[in-house]
């Protein structure tokens, strides 16, 4: 009788460790988006002053120019091109800066007839006038620099976003700028 519990006991024990699973697998996959990834309509593009370098899908731009003691103009540092057939409102806003102190100079944006100065680095002191410029459809406008002068040996950054927007739109992109001047 003692082996027929412990016989019972052991076949108790294995079945427990011993499972047993039934089930269906099913695929419901679904492999179709609705997410589409389109070309910015907006893009930079290198200015015949060859002071620009352009990065991340044509949305993003690094300036660099040898600043010096001599007032300097640079009216071609960077194309803004507009391939869609909506006008656009385009402005710069600094949003940060290292060693303004140690020049002076405008950054503005034009297409040859008109301008409208954007920022104004004078006296250690960063100006933005806040003003939106019209970027036709189809067309390019410039980033200009006028009258870049250093009154020290060294380097400044000045970060600037460009806010573009559709002129009937609430929304906007903002393209990184950085200006470099050594």
């Amino acid at each position: 009788m003692h082996y027929l519990w412990i016989a019972t006991a052991l076949l108790i024990l294995f079945g427990f460790s011993c499972k047993i699973a039934f089930g269906t697998t099913y695929d419901l996959m679904n492999l179709k988006s609705n997410i589409k990834c389109i070309v910015p309509l907006v893009v930079l593009e290198d200015g015949s002053n060859n002071t620009s370098t352009i990065y991340t899908n044509s949305t993003s731009a690094r300036i660099t120019i040898n600043a010096t003691s001599t007032p300097s103009t640079y009216n071609y540092s960077l194309n803004i091109v507009n391939n869609g057939a909506n006008i656009e409102e385009v402005r710069l806003e600094c949003f940060g800066s290292e060693n303004v102190d140690r020049v002076n100079a405008t950054m503005l944006l034009h297409d040859n007839a008109t301008s409208s100065a954007q920022i104004t680095i004078s006296g250690g002191t960063v100006n933005q006038t806040n003003d939106y410029y019209n970027l036709t459809g189809n067309a390019a406008i410039h980033l200009g620099i006028q009258d870049l002068v250093e009154s020290e040996e060294g380097a400044t950054i000045l970060h600037a976003y460009l806010r573009i927007r559709t002129v009937t739109a609430l929304t906007y992109d903002r393209y990184i700028i950085t200006f470099e001047f050594t």
